[in-house]
């Protein structure tokens, strides 16, 4: 994890859901293992409450803090916290606070991982906003991930989620932590993740790899998906069909299926049925409010099967029913531990000579003639089989607070604001904190003494300043071309060389074109860049080039006296102190910002990223975000669906979200806030929630 100013780069993802409860495996007895869960479920289910209650307490707790960075690493007393919770301050996640929340009941144990938004002394202001972003890669609306996505650097996998739509993954797509989607994921791609998680189905086809999988839908592992999932929790069906497609435990509210090929699962409780088809005889512990099929075609399994409802097993270890039991194997095959049958035995090895197997056992009842010397089973009439019945915990709900992008509420930030063009042509311009600018009014036009485009003046004719040219705010390709351009609403960058190292704020629309960028761009439409364009946001390269136009060479920035720019032009709520150095305001980690309110209705929104397109820094798309081939972004990325338009979000060709690298000044997990800024210190500061 990459740490600067105190600050951490680490990804967000709410994950809302309690983790997959230890399955009893390999037990002699299936019903004593049957018991033991119900009690193991009980202290487990106690152990989380007491976890969730720690978290509730600690939001309230952090919510009033006054000194928050003064927190060090390790336990914390908090008054109120009652026995059986434990807390942990585990360090600055961004601008946030992460701890781990620790709930015990009668030797179980519940841990919980939750970033927690501070408000310092009570409340905050404008001026020193929350986080309300938190990091990661958050995409409202169907979302797309296809070719090669590539997410790296920082040490550790990000995290992605998808709120408002469901969450395709194709081609190859790596480096991520937990995967959530509000719709419905699939995953067709080569994908490994610690989590994934739904509030729809979860469907998964290509070579994935998960830790752990939680749908409150249906799951579905097919073809030759998922050559190892270490725990599947439905509140659906479970389907594992055909090819090598594996899961450690599987807990599902629907029936399971585990069909076709060498599909396998080790401990599988369902309030279904189980029906096992497939040629795998891995099954530890099978347990079903419904029937069980298990048919493995061959083996000795060491399958411990517990069922309210009838059974009809190949062989097996132990079965306790309280249904039939019916013995499909081949000669030899059945049971080799011990059979417990509330229902009729009955088999297809049967008869006097028949080759099926029962070590010991008893029934309620038997299909004569038998074979004898390989069924030993004791008949009782009203015999009485107790199997406790599986309960599935719920699934929760994957939930995360949607900030809101407004464009207009950082126009005050803006150095220049761009709101049209005069009748010549000339863009007209709001000035404002920019070193030896005034505040105020202005046009930018030719020079007719010097470098003749792009100056800031008072006045203009035609189109050459008419009054005393302040300050060039722009290089393009020569001295006889303009970076800007408007038409229609749309307002282009042309390509070229670099601006001055300012916020910039656009009426419209706007198209950045090739050249080396060090800006924060805020539209009020829609922005789109062409290919071959690299951008950094203000405090992403050196200090010394954003504040005092010094060469930055390891981001290939020649000094801006080079391009015939001052670095005395500088942009003074990013720059302070002598010499000049980054301020590291929350604006300058921003790189695009698209889509604003007015009226109450939102419109534009949208970012679209042309091939071989370079950002480092965040991007804060309103309404949709998309990329194209040759694609790096560094920093955090968000796409909003504020308006009411159709389209999705798609990231393709080659993308690689990147998020290491950057100045020390330069921290994507802190952004400024947009809406609702002075919030106030009530405890709805929780940012996420993971089990551990």
């Amino acid at each position: 994890m990459r740490q600067q100013h105190g600050a951490a780069s680490l990804v967000l993802v709410l994950i809302a859901a309690i983790g997959l409860m230890a399955l009893t495996a390999r037990s002699l007895q299936a019903p004593a293992a049957a018991q033991k869960l119900q009690f193991t479920e009980h202290v487990a289910t106690q152990a989380e409450l007491n976890a969730w209650s720690g978290v509730s307490i600690l939001s309230a707790a952090v919510a009033n803090l006054t000194t928050p960075a003064r927190l060090t690493p390790g336990p914390l007393t908090l008054a109120g916290v009652p026995d059986g919770i434990a807390v942990n301050y585990v360090g600055k996640v961004g601008s946030n606070l992460r701890f781990n929340v620790i709930g015990t009941s009668a030797g179980a144990t519940s841990a919980l991982a939750v970033v927690l938004r501070p408000f310092v002394g009570g409340g905050v202001t404008p001026s020193t906003p929350p986080n309300s972003y938190g990091t990661g890669q958050m995409y409202n609306g169907n979302t797309t991930l296809s070719g090669s996505v590539m997410y790296t650097g920082g040490g550790e996998p990000q995290n992605l989620s998808v709120l408002g739509g469901s969450l395709t993954l194709n081609g190859s797509v790596t480096g991520l932590n937990t995967v959530c989607a509000t719709g419905d994921l699939s995953v067709s791609a080569a994908i490994s993740a610690n989590t994934l998680c739904s509030n729809g189905n979860i469907l998964l086809e290509g070579a994935a790899n998960a830790q752990r999988i939680n749908a409150i839908g249906n799951v579905t592992l097919s073809g030759g998906a998922a050559s190892s999932i270490g725990g599947i929790h439905s509140n659906g069906a479970v389907t594992l069909s055909g090819g090598s497609a594996y899961a450690g435990d599987v807990q599902a509210t629907g029936s399971v299926a585990v069909t076709g090929g060498a599909a396998s699962a080790l401990n599988i409780l369902t309030e279904g049925n189980i029906n096992w088809t497939s040629t795998s005889s891995n099954a530890v512990s099978l347990s079903a409010n419904g029937t069980v099929t298990y048919l493995p075609p061959s083996g000795d399994p060491v399958t411990d099967i517990s069922a309210i409802g009838d059974v009809r097993v190949s062989a097996a270890r132990n079965v306790y029913t309280q249904g039939t039991t019916t013995l499909t194997g081949n000669y030899g095959q059945g049971i080799s531990g011990v059979l417990k049958s509330q229902g009729l035995l009955s088999g297809v090895q049967w008869g006097a000579n028949g080759g099926a197997r029962v070590a010991s056992g008893t029934v309620g009842s038997i299909t004569t003639p038998y074979p004898t010397g390989g069924v030993h089973v004791t008949v009782q009439n009203g015999y009485t089989v107790s199997v406790p019945r599986v309960v599935v915990p719920t699934v929760s709900t994957f939930t995360l607070t949607k900030p809101t992008v407004d464009a207009y509420t950082l126009r005050d930030q803006a150095n220049l604001v761009f709101t049209g063009v005069d009748a010549s042509g000339n863009p007209q311009v709001l000035a404002r904190g920019i070193a030896g600018v005034p505040d105020g009014n202005y046009l930018i036009a030719n020079n007719t003494t010097g470098p003749s485009k792009d100056w800031l003046c008072s006045t203009a004719s035609g189109g050459n300043c008419s009054s005393t040219p302040l300050a060039r705010v722009c290089k393009s390709y020569s001295d006889y071309n303009t970076c800007f351009s408007y038409s229609q609403g749309t307002w282009s960058m042309n390509g070229g060389n670099t601006a001055l190292p300012l916020v910039l704020w656009f009426t419209g629309n706007l198209d950045v074109g090739t050249g080396r960028w060090v800006n924060t761009f805020i539209a009020s439409g829609n922005i789109t860049t062409s290919g071959q364009m690299v951008m950094f946001s203000p405090n992403y390269p050196a200090g010394s080039y954003t504040c005092q136009g010094v060469a930055d060479d390891t981001n290939n920035l020649p000094a801006l006296s080079a391009k015939g720019l001052s670095g005395s032009n500088y942009a003074t709520q990013l720059c302070a102190g002598s010499p000049r150095l980054p301020t590291s305001a929350a604006v300058g980690n921003l790189s695009l910002v698209a889509g604003g309110i007015v009226n109450g209705v939102f419109s534009g929104g949208n970012i679209t990223l042309g091939a071989s397109s370079e950002v480092y820094g965040a991007i804060l798309a309103g309404q949709y975000f998309s990329t194209g081939g040759a694609t790096t972004v560094a920093g955090f990325t968000f796409a909003g669906k504020q308006g009411t338009g159709t389209g999705s979000n798609a990231l393709g060709g080659s993308t690689k979200i990147v998020q290491n690298g950057g100045s020390q000044y330069y921290d994507p997990g802190t952004l400024p806030c947009t809406v609702n800024c002075s919030s106030g210190n009530a405890a709805n500061n929780i940012i996420w929630v993971s089990p551990i």
